[in-house]
């Protein structure tokens, strides 16, 4: 395999300060395809439609491990899989195979017992795999179908099983109009998951307990709904014109400096934004942990943070364990970061630009002190498909020595922090003790069986890329 060296961007970032993250690309693809159990099911699945490579686009990106945890939610037909996993690190190939995860049977579109719709999922650091399933599938075509509930499952990676699901209220999440889009975890008070709900009719920010099994949810159309002033935008030749709610979500970190002392505190913000928005808002973790928020099902009334004003449109967001916001800009074709102990106003900054390589910039994760991003040209895939002679997914990454916010205990400058080294939480160790409860109650499973053989795999040229401002 060969390696080309390729700088499409570089130019001077005038007041950036510390020197711009290096990013290169580490895995493209034209289209998808899967490790099918043989060559006959794979023409099978081609024949009968269940597989249209044209229709599949990849959306939600989560790395543990030796892995990277894809989402491939279900727009269209000829979707066979909905969450996959590839190897991280080096691999033979740039475009490898995914394979289904957990396994074939558990992505079996109409049974209500497996996988239907995954558009995002988070992992926290001891391989707890928290996964939104908006049932609905088809979502784009002009009849959904509409058979499953929307419901959320907390899978084991180590021991590979099921510990939780959770099937949400009609009234939390419309079993035919809410779409689960993505979510944060916190481990206060048993553990919350916050969730987007990007529904047309009924937008929102959905709180899971991990500890009393129960959900509900928070309303508020000024922050939540699209703003029709953003809801028209250009990514390159294509025109986006569609008011799209809340989507990308963000926790903000609990550890603070406060006096050049560490200070831990479980009231933390949330960050979030519609797509079809220029603002960035939060809300306090609070607020949202305190059911009657949710108003009985009206607006919630209280107040909402407005922080600013973004460049572009946004989707894909994620927080460090050292306080920085990063999120893509779909306009501009970028990725900016915000560090959360400034004001918003006057200090984002992009990091990276490219009109063609980061092309709707979607997801994004941590690994070993990556930053590692996901692209995937839905710009191009909403209006008429892809085109499968163009590569058109990739993992972007860069070394920027940051870590999950999930793993903000330890996220210690000593520039800027105190050198203490602070313990786990009470509340964290409530979180932990309550899954390792569920670990001994469900006990172990045997490791799904994986796909036995490997084809039709494009090989793509391996492309190393700095992208800078």
């Amino acid at each position: 395999m060969r390696a080309i060296n390729l700088t499409l961007f570089a130019a001077l970032c005038l007041g950036c300060g510390a020197q711009l993250p290096k990013f290169k690309v580490i895995r493209e693809w034209k289209y998808i395809n899967f490790t099918w159990a043989d060559e006959q099911t794979y023409e099978q699945a081609e024949t009968n439609g269940l597989y249209i490579p044209k229709n599949i686009v990849v959306s939600g990106l989560k790395h543990f491990e030796n892995h990277y945890y894809i989402t491939l939610p279900r727009m269209r037909d000829g979707v066979p899989a909905t969450l996959a996993r590839i190897p991280s690190g080096f691999t033979r190939s740039t475009a490898p195979l995914l394979e289904p995860y957990p396994s074939w049977s558990m992505n079996m579109q109409g049974d209500c017992n497996a996988l239907q719709n995954v558009q995002n999922i988070e992992i926290d650091p001891r391989g707890y795999l928290w996964i939104i399933d908006g049932g609905r599938v088809e979502t784009l075509n002009p009849k959904p179908i509409i058979k499953c509930p929307p419901k959320l499952i907390i899978y084991n990676i180590m021991n590979n099983i099921a510990m939780t699901t959770y099937t949400f209220p009609d009234e939390v999440a419309s079993f035919n109009g809410s779409y689960l889009y993505d979510l944060v975890l916190d481990f206060s008070d048993g553990g919350y998951a916050y969730i987007t709900d990007n529904s047309g009719k009924d937008p929102g920010l959905i709180v899971y307990s991990l500890k009393e099994n129960n959900s509900w949810k928070i309303r508020h159309g000024p922050s939540m709904r699209a703003d029709p002033n953003a809801a028209q935008f250009r990514v390159n030749e294509v025109t986006i014109s569609a008011p799209i709610n809340i989507a990308g979500i963000a926790l903000g970190p609990k550890v603070q400096a406060s006096d050049d002392k560490v200070k831990i505190s479980e009231d933390r913000e949330v960050y979030y934004a519609p797509l079809s928005s220029l603002r960035l808002f939060s809300l306090n973790t609070t607020v949202l942990k305190d059911v009657k928020s949710s108003n009985n099902g009206n607006e919630y009334q209280g107040a909402v943070m407005d922080l600013g004003e973004k460049p572009s449109q946004s989707v894909g967001m994620i927080m460090d364990n050292k306080a920085n916001l990063y999120y893509g800009l779909l306009g501009t074709n970028a990725v900016a970061k915000w560090d959360t102990k400034m004001t918003f106003q006057g200090n984002q900054r992009p990091i990276a630009r490219d009109p063609e390589y980061l092309q709707w910039v979607t997801s994004f994760t941590f690994d070993n002190g990556n930053l590692t991003v996901l692209v995937n040209k839905l710009n191009k895939f909403i209006y008429n498909g892809y085109n499968v002679n163009e590569a058109n997914f990739r993992l972007i990454t860069a070394f920027i020595d940051s870590k999950s916010y999930l793993e903000d205990n330890f996220a210690y400058d000593t520039n800027e922090y105190s050198t203490k080294e602070p313990q786990a939480s009470t509340s964290d160790q409530m979180y932990h003790n309550h899954m390792d409860h569920m670990a001994h109650i469900n006990g172990n499973m045997d490791t799904p069986s994986t796909a036995s053989k490997f084809f039709l795999s494009s090989v793509v040229v391996l492309v190393s890329l700095v992208l800078m401002l």
